[in-house]
């Protein structure tokens, strides 16, 4: 899902949320005497005398359009990513050799935990506009030495490119520098 559409969905809840607290508020204060001259019934007389006019199904029609326009967007932005389909690696008579990129990441992963400014390093297989890309997330230390962490970075990268040996799967890596541990005054 999209950031957009992140942000839409929870700008529609909030708005729904209100609304409907708005209402049950209304509805529970409607026959009570806290909030005086409230009218017994509600009358749309403008509302009545519009449902007669020939515009009116027109501008039901245009609200019809616009409300399935936007529940398409809304559904489309809510497709699931594509999946990541395993890597063929050879195929003949006897079967096929297939290999699964989400344990590649996996192991790459595994493998940057092992350098020694990585706190912590994760990997998933995603496929980034069109193209399947092995994701690595690491995450240094407060202060790591990039003559010892990017080499590793690289290695485990060439590793991959060259255990895969096909040019179609990228690789990503992500760097978080941790933060420094403050020191608390006693």
């Amino acid at each position: 899902m999209t950031r957009l559409a992140t942000t839409f969905d929870r700008f529609a809840a909030i708005v729904a949320g209100l609304a409907l607290v708005a209402f049950g508020g209304a509805l529970v204060v409607w026959n009570t005497t806290w909030l005086p001259n409230l009218p017994d019934v509600i009358a749309l007389p403008g509302l009545r005398s519009a449902t007669t006019t020939g515009w009116w199904p027109f501008a039901l029609a245009g609200v019809g359009v616009v409300l399935v326009v936007v529940a398409l967007r809304w559904l489309f932005a809510h497709t699931p990513a594509a999946k990541v389909k395993d890597l063929p690696l050879h195929s003949d008579a006897a079967g096929s050799i297939t290999v699964d990129l989400g344990e590649v990441a996996t192991a790459a992963a595994a493998a940057l935990e092992q350098s020694l400014d990585v706190e912590s390093a994760s990997g998933k297989a995603v496929v980034d506009r069109g193209t399947r890309t092995v994701d690595l997330t690491v995450t240094t230390s407060a202060s790591p030495r990039p003559d010892r962490l990017l080499p590793a970075i690289d290695a485990v990268c060439a590793q991959i490119a060259g255990m895969l040996s096909d040019p179609s799967v990228a690789t990503r890596t992500t760097i978080h520098t941790g933060t420094r541990e403050r020191r608390r005054v006693r």
